[in-house]
């Protein structure tokens, strides 16, 4: 009868018990050997048990409890346990002794998960440099040369020194990346639910968690993105186009011809031609961290063609209430926008 992956497991879980305990026959017992000889990975999996068993149970033999009272002491505790006779504790002395076994192993695995986890994250956060930025973007130099500029409300992860076989970081956000060219270790960015993959180049990379998309803007060279959780199907792109990954759909798109606002956080540079008002204040929102409110929004499609290059915020509302004969007041931390309704 064949097993499942389920009941193999459980067996040998079983088997480990009764192993680390020291119940098994001589007969099982050059069986286990055996199957770990054969498997590796159980040999290390049976190691690790065998350290967080050692641990758990090691004390000494003077405080050591006697199984018989540990378990009286466990079965009140336990619900759902009711007292027997003599007679029938003792028809049950094996069993106790295997479920005995059987909890020590249960507080074993969930050790060894918190082990696990806790490794895992002491490995990954080891040697790693954090830069956050809040207000303004933050600018920082890789060991390798390559440039960063970490737009704000963003988060860079990154280790001081890149192992032998990529460079990798962890962006949460939005940041600007010239990549030092080194066409023996790529350069990874892990952007949460996509994966991005250059030698040399310069982009823009979007990954806020709040947006339905992660988003590319490449400046020059070559940018291939991928979905983190499927990388067999990628998209390649060249300078003056983009790319974007929708999350909910797991979808993969190509953009010939990149917006070059998309990195006008980073510029300071604004394109506007045809656009209405309520973009040119979505825009304005993103790149100068304010908060504009139209407050008639007959306004809101209002067109407009105009350039900025490098402006303060104050000098392109001063253009845009002329242009537009429009009344901007602040209130607070709103810039409230007011007016007619724009001529056709």
């Amino acid at each position: 009868m064949n097993m499942s992956g389920e009941e193999i497991h459980i067996d040998f879980n079983h088997l480990v018990t009764r192993y680390l305990s020291g119940e098994l026959s001589p007969q099982e017992l050059t069986g286990f050997q055996e199957e770990l000889r054969k498997d590796p990975g159980k040999q290390a999996l049976l190691d690790e048990y065998r350290k967080i068993w050692d641990s758990v149970g090691a004390v000494p033999a003077r405080e050591r409890y006697d199984l018989e009272v540990e378990w009286a002491l466990m079965q009140e505790k336990l619900p759902g346990f009711d007292t027997e006779s003599g007679d029938e504790k003792a028809g049950r002395s094996a069993g106790r002794s295997l479920l005995y076994y059987s909890y020590r192993i249960a507080a074993v695995l969930v050790v060894g998960v918190m082990l696990t986890f806790a490794w895992i994250y002491v490995t990954r956060m080891a040697g790693m440099e954090k830069v956050m930025a809040k207000n303004e973007p933050v600018e920082v130099i890789l060991e390798d040369g390559t440039k960063v500029i970490v737009n704000r409300h963003s988060r860079l992860r990154y280790r001081q020194k890149f192992d032998q076989q990529e460079r990798k970081v962890y962006l949460s956000g939005e940041a600007w990346f010239d990549v030092t060219r080194d066409t023996t270790m790529p350069f990874v960015i892990d952007a949460g639910a996509a994966l991005v993959e250059v030698l040399g180049t310069s982009f823009n990379v979007n990954a806020y968690k709040e947006n339905p998309t992660v988003e590319i803007t490449v400046e020059s060279g070559m940018v291939a993105m991928s979905a983190k959780q499927d990388q067999k199907d990628l998209i390649v792109m060249k300078a003056g186009s983009g790319g974007t990954y929708n999350k909910l759909q797991r979808e993969l798109k190509l953009i010939p011809s990149s917006d070059p606002n998309n990195i006008s956080w980073k510029t300071r540079e604004l394109y506007f031609e045809g656009s209405t008002l309520q973009e040119v204040a979505d825009l304005l929102n993103r790149v100068y961290d304010v908060n504009i409110v139209i407050m008639n929004q007959e306004l809101a499609s209002c067109p407009i063609t105009v350039t900025f290059r490098d402006q303060t915020i104050e000098a392109i509302l001063n253009v845009l209430e002329i242009t537009l004969d429009l009344q901007v007041t602040r209130t607070g931390d709103e810039i409230r926008v007011d007016g007619e309704r724009c001529v056709e």
